[in-house]
């Protein structure tokens, strides 16, 4: 007589239930390796555009709107009463003294170019007396503006040679026009193309590739490498592709992918240059990682087959001996086991949550915090009031004493500033940088005003361990009134940057702006 029976074999099913989750596993894994490629190339087009997306708006778009904004402001002080005459032709001592001001605010712009409608003209710094500068004629130039040409709006020039420095440059230039209507010269700002390629060398890309901005020709205006200026890198066939305001493409004939993103005024391309061959590398990488996973995978499978074969007989033998002896006190007690594992994924899950929607650095909520909520203010149609806070002068306090130092700064004016506001439940979003954000709810608007205040006097008088630092900071507040989003934030930046040219350290509402 048999002693046992097949039915009752663990054996049989046990193989015969791993052996298909090893084909299947197998099968999807597969199907998944292959499928990767594609995924893992749309991932890093999303990070390479999203690279060229913050070179231009928080690097080429911050500068040119700054060196714009001064020019409008300048323009302005020089088309009231005879200020513009009295600079180039009556005193021009003192004009060069003003133009070299105006000069030391722009780090990117080499010199400063003032000239009427006759062609008289004011250069700072001062063009040294020789036959080439008595030969110049003002209105020959690419940004001098005739009567019949003159327009309010700021421009640029295509990039040209410097007649008196042979340097390659490119000119922002507004005319000059008295509130009366009449055109009275012209303001030219000389872009330092030079130091601002330099300042490029410092953008870390997230792979291997070239970064650069072109015309809409293709030639070079800006790029790390000086000797590349004004040399054509993109040809007129890709540019005729660009078409929206961001993107990438590839080109077939070089085997590369370009990704782009576009200026108006003006008329520029940051262009993002990634080889082919560099994204096939970096995928197939990342896919032989994912096979490599799965085959690990397979063989945890096989072992853990082995082991439930062995351990569904080890519990096969302990029911039959708790039958035997009755004895069940060895029990576990799954329930406890349950409640503990759900308590620590949910503590886990609160700890991504804020790892997701707070700075490091800081303590502040970030940039996405911001988004998201302010969103849902506007979807919601709540008024609110938004304050910008930016720290003073924090490039040179980097300068001075060092990044460490600045993340210092960063987090103790962070600090001062949530000790303060979280009381009253309103937030402080780390905006970028230096920058910091404030939303103010309806019912706090009467008080938004005395809450940066105490916050401004707080950093203000604040003893910090470096010897000779003082660390002030100026902000912007203004109340939504249903305007659209980007026109309401351009107005709280207005105010923050009309607080820096008063003097910094102060806090200017947009309706004293």
């Amino acid at each position: 007589m048999a002693l046992h029976s097949r039915k009752l074999s663990f054996t049989r099913p046990i193989i015969v239930s791993f052996a298909g989750i090893l084909l299947s596993f197998i099968l999807v894994a597969v199907l998944i390796t292959l499928s990767q490629r594609s995924d893992f190339l749309n991932d890093y087009h999303k990070i390479n555009g999203n690279f060229t997306h913050n070179l231009a708006v928080n690097y080429t778009e911050s500068i040119l709107r700054e060196n714009d904004y001064i020019l409008g402001r300048a323009a302005t002080f020089f088309a009231r009463n005879d200020r513009l005459n009295q600079t180039i032709n009556i005193n021009p001592g003192e004009g060069l003294q003003v133009l070299m001001h105006l000069q030391n605010l722009m780090p990117t712009v080499s010199s400063i170019s003032l000239a009427d409608t006759q062609g008289h003209y004011l250069r700072a710094p001062e063009v040294l007396p020789t036959d080439k500068s008595k030969t110049f004629d003002a209105r020959t130039r690419p940004w001098f503006i005739g009567q019949a040409e003159a327009s309010t709006f700021s421009r640029y020039t295509r990039p040209y040679m410097d007649y008196f420095t042979g340097h390659p440059t490119v000119t922002l230039f507004k005319p000059v026009i008295s509130p009366e209507g009449r055109l009275k010269g012209t303001l030219a700002f000389h872009l330092d193309l030079t130091s601002m390629g330099y300042t490029l060398r410092q953008m870390v890309a997230p792979v291997q590739g070239e970064f650069f901005i072109v015309e809409r020709d293709g030639a070079v205006v800006l790029h790390p490498d000086t000797g590349a200026l004004f040399k054509p890198y993109v040809s007129e066939a890709l540019m005729d592709k660009m078409t929206s305001g961001e993107g990438h493409i590839y080109d077939p004939k070089s085997k590369t992918w370009f990704y782009y993103y576009s200026f108006t005024n003006p008329d520029w391309f940051v262009i993002y240059r990634v080889a082919d061959a560099t994204l096939t590398e970096i995928t197939r990488h990342e896919t032989s990682i994912v096979g490599w996973g799965f085959a690990l995978a397979s063989l945890i499978i096989i072992l853990f087959g082995l082991y439930l074969r062995h351990a569904s007989r080890t519990v096969l033998m302990n029911i039959i001996n708790a039958i035997k002896t009755g004895d069940v006190s060895t029990a576990p007690r799954l329930e406890a086991m349950l409640s503990h594992t759900i308590q620590s994924n949910k503590e886990r899950e609160l700890a991504y949550v804020r790892q997701a929607t707070h700075d490091a650095l800081t303590g502040c909520k970030n940039r996405r915090a911001f988004d998201s909520d302010i969103a849902e203010l506007l979807n919601n149609h709540q008024p609110f009031a938004l304050a910008l806070v930016d720290i003073d002068n924090f490039k040179s306090i980097n300068d001075t004493w060092g990044h460490l130092s600045g993340d210092i700064v960063l987090r103790n004016v962070a600090r001062e500033g949530i000790q303060i506001m979280q009381p009253h439940n309103v937030s402080v979003y780390r905006y970028g940088g230096e920058e910091f954000a404030v939303i103010f709810r309806s019912e706090l608007f009467g008080l938004s005003h005395e809450l940066l205040e105490t916050w401004r006097i707080a950093v203000e008088k604040r003893t910090w361990r470096e010897e000779g630092l003082h660390v002030t900071f100026s902000a912007g507040l203004g109340e939504w009134h249903f305007e659209p989003l980007e026109q309401f934030i351009g107005t709280v930046d207005g105010a923050l940057y009309t607080a820096k040219q008063q003097g910094k350290n102060r806090i200017l509402r947009t309706s004293d702006n």
